[in-house]
């Protein structure tokens, strides 16, 4: 494996490590908003979903890397609703 490969995998790892924390701690959050009623948590659950989203991103970017796509291709991310 050369050094860009190994990079791209490494970086990929980071990525949905960073997912994974991000959905934790955002349903931790959400939980204490929901069942102390603290504001700073309700605020805290929507950084982390901002963070989600833009992971969610870096990972529909490695998904058009896999699929030959071009760097500038727009990821499928789905529908979102608020």
């Amino acid at each position: 494996m050369n050094y860009e490969q190994e990079f791209l995998k490494d970086f990929q790892e980071w990525v949905n490590q960073q997912v994974q924390i991000s959905e934790l701690a955002m349903k931790a959050a959400e939980k204490i908003a929901h069942e102390d009623g603290k504001k700073e948590a309700a605020e805290a659950a929507i950084r982390y979903e901002s963070r989600l989203d833009a992971y969610h991103f870096l990972q529909g970017k490695f998904e058009n890397y896999k699929n030959g796509k071009n760097f500038h291709e727009i990821p499928d991310l789905g529908t979102k609703t608020y």
